[in-house]
């Protein structure tokens, strides 16, 4: 039996014993579940949750927790579903809610996109990277076929599932080839329900699973199975002028893993992902204050758009087109930031200025912008 208290908006699960989950924003029993993604995403992993667990099976508290906070979860193959977890929790983020249930296991939690993918230490230290150095593979593709390969696409499957036949899927639906899938192993997988995700995230994290990764066809028509090499890690050059050496020294005490080595006036970094992204963060000055900022006249444009998703580069491609505005990228600085243009978001804005307007759009995605004129330069955001 499932009791829903729509008034507090708390949901009591009484299928499990001894277990109690409640939240500010569960989602009501029956139906699918709405996966939150972009900002949305964000304020759910900041909103507090009470949660009670006593013996209670590891998979079937993170499918009720999941489903209740519309937070999509995947949990590796590699981890006993069955093992009981205590966990008390009053009033507790979320997001830490989650880390404090990965901890508990020695395991840790990674997010690609709006998954969190609950592994083994070192597989989910590696995920993130794996995954962006696919992207930028893929981006490398004939244009036609990377913008294909990049879009996003919901992701089921029922218990007793095999991954090969995940994979095959995958493929199918992209239109493309999977090679070398009989170094998958036979296996049976729980059924799962994540929300929209490209190619490459989907099969990093089905293969990922078994220590495989993959390899592009030159024109993006196959993919090609292979085992994960030992060396897992992004390279990206940083502009520093003459305090290169001064600015390597302390980005060895930031990412004391990383491997860095100043070349000239610019600094050479190869590390994981969230090594580069705290890089960058460090780096980015202070954005000024919105209070800062003048009031709209009463004659500005006010914007509405409700619950819109999409690629980050089409999204702005339309923005644009109706609002007669050009778009410009500061691409190396993209780059740099580990910023791509396909990535997935969503916003939702009621009565906005323009600018509050583009700034709903970028900021998931790590962005900013300029405008000048008619021209609107994006940028990473600081």
């Amino acid at each position: 039996m499932v009791v829903f208290l729509s008034e507090r908006r708390w949901l009591v699960a009484l299928l499990l014993p001894a277990f109690w989950t409640a939240g500010a924003e569960a989602s009501a029993p029956g139906g699918p579940t709405s996966w939150l993604t972009g900002p949305a995403l964000q304020r759910q992993l900041a909103s507090p949750v009470d949660v009670y667990w006593s013996a209670t099976p590891l998979r079937a508290a993170l499918v009720n927790l999941s489903n209740a906070q519309g937070v999509a979860v995947l949990l590796d193959r590699r981890i006993d579903p069955g093992q009981e977890i205590d966990l008390t929790a009053g009033a507790v983020p979320l997001g830490e809610v989650l880390t404090r249930i990965a901890d508990d296991r020695d395991l840790a939690i990674a997010w690609l996109g709006p998954v969190a993918y609950l592994a083994p230490r070192p597989a989910a230290a590696r995920v993130r990277t794996l995954a962006e150095l696919r992207r930028e593979e893929r981006n490398r593709l004939p244009g036609a076929r990377a913008r294909a390969l990049a879009a996003p696409r919901a992701v089921a499957w029922d218990d007793f599932a095999t991954p090969r036949d995940l994979l095959s899927q995958a493929a199918d639906e992209y239109g493309i080839a999977v090679s070398a899938i009989e170094r998958v192993p036979h296996d049976l997988w729980a059924g799962a329900d994540l929300p929209p995700i490209c190619l490459v995230d989907r099969v990093t994290l089905i293969a990922g699973q078994f220590d495989l990764t993959f390899q592009w066809a030159d024109d993006g028509s196959a993919i090609t199975l292979v085992p994960i090499s030992g060396d897992v890690a992004i390279e990206r050059t940083y502009p520093a002028g003459p305090l290169a050496q001064r600015l390597a020294d302390e980005w060895t005490t930031l990412i004391p893993d990383s491997r860095i080595r100043v070349d000239g006036d610019q600094i050479v970094v190869r590390g994981l992902l969230e090594d580069l992204e705290r890089i960058s963060r460090s780096v980015r000055p202070s954005r000024p204050s919105r209070a800062a900022r003048p009031a709209p006249g009463p004659d500005e444009k006010r914007f509405t758009v409700r619950r819109a998703a999409g690629r980050l580069d089409q999204l702005l491609a339309e923005l644009a087109a109706k609002l007669h505005l050009e778009v410009r990228y500061d691409r190396p600085a993209l780059a740099q930031a580990g910023i791509t243009l396909d990535q997935h978001v969503s916003f939702h804005v009621e009565e906005a200025t323009l600018e509050e307007l583009f700034e709903a759009v970028l900021e998931p995605a790590g962005c900013t912008f300029e405008r000048r004129g008619n021209a609107i330069t994006v940028r990473p955001a600081p």
